[in-house]
């Protein structure tokens, strides 16, 4: 793994509040952290893409405008750092990023337990794989 890599695992792997709180809450969760930690081995075994794709033309057209455009690219990218409190690299980013960083935040803001259970199935993945 390289140093960003294990980066993004460290912060996906520190346990919050809310996780503590969404532990139990719903029925199921334990076979979805399994499924979870199941998906990030297949991703990382070759066997599953580590891409995603979506259809979406209004956001298509942003991406690739953003793409032309450098200091909106930015603009775009440091807010959606900053919003999820991440350090601000403007060096990392390109569409791919953007998209990530959106989809993470969307996530956050909808579906926080989602993203803390992935958070612990990444720190489950990482333990049983070390």
């Amino acid at each position: 793994m390289s140093d960003p890599e294990l980066e993004e695992l460290r912060q996906q792997t520190q346990r919050t509040d809310r996780l503590a709180e969404s532990a139990g809450v719903e029925e199921g969760t334990d076979d979805l952290v399994e499924d979870l930690v199941d998906a990030l081995g297949a991703i990382d075994s070759g066997e599953q893409a580590k891409t995603f794709a979506a259809r979406d033309e209004s956001v298509t057209a942003l991406l690739t405008t953003l793409d032309d455009r450098q200091e909106d690219l930015e603009a775009v990218g440091t807010s959606l750092q900053g919003e999820l409190g991440r350090e601000i690299d403007t060096s990392s980013l390109d569409r791919s990023e953007i998209v990530r960083l959106a989809v993470r935040l969307g996530l956050r803001e909808a579906s926080p337990e989602y993203l803390d259970l992935l958070a612990e199935a990444s720190g489950e993945y990482a333990r049983r794989n070390v």
